[in-house]
């Protein structure tokens, strides 16, 4: 009968040593994970940083037009922000990418006939020329906020930032 109480006894110090290891397991998964999470987003977050100079920048050489940088750098402020977060900070592209947000792109754009296409270009352009002074504004803003990418130093801009 001893013998069966100690058996018992050694059973249970066993299961809970057991239990107790694998519990120490899943609080270090745990920790790995948020470390992992971390540098996961901390990636992610570098990588729009990145994204949104590119974009700003280019906007301000002249190499990208600005209905097409307001749509990208609005995906990308949304997804750096919380989803409409970064509205109230650059209204300007916002408000040219709701403006031209209806306006057919790639092969959907293709499929338009010719005089309609033409018509949403202008249309497009008369945008662009009313926002243009705002969108690089904020496009300058953007750039001193993120930076000059590298490689990108020097390119000549099609709106200087005033050197404050």
């Amino acid at each position: 009968m001893i013998w069966l109480a100690i058996l018992a006894a050694v059973v249970i110090l066993a299961l809970a040593g057991y239990a107790g290891w694998l519990w120490w397991r899943v609080i270090n998964q745990q920790k790995e994970r948020e470390t992992h999470n971390a540098a996961v987003l901390a990636e992610t977050e570098a990588d729009l940083e990145y994204s949104i100079a590119i974009i700003a920048d280019s906007l301000l050489t002249g190499e990208l037009n600005l209905s097409e940088g307001a749509i990208r750098l609005k995906v990308l402020l949304d997804h750096y922000h919380a989803p409409g977060g970064a509205q109230a900070d650059y209204p300007a592209i916002y408000s040219l990418f709701l403006s031209t947000s209806n306006m057919p792109r790639g092969e959907e754009r293709d499929a338009w006939p010719r005089n309609e296409i033409r018509r949403m270009d202008r249309e497009r352009e008369m945008l662009e020329v009313a926002a243009k002074d705002s969108i690089l504004d904020e496009a300058a803003r953007l750039r001193e906020r993120f930076g000059v990418p590298s490689g990108r130093e020097g390119l000549a801009s099609a709106r200087p930032v005033d050197a404050a």
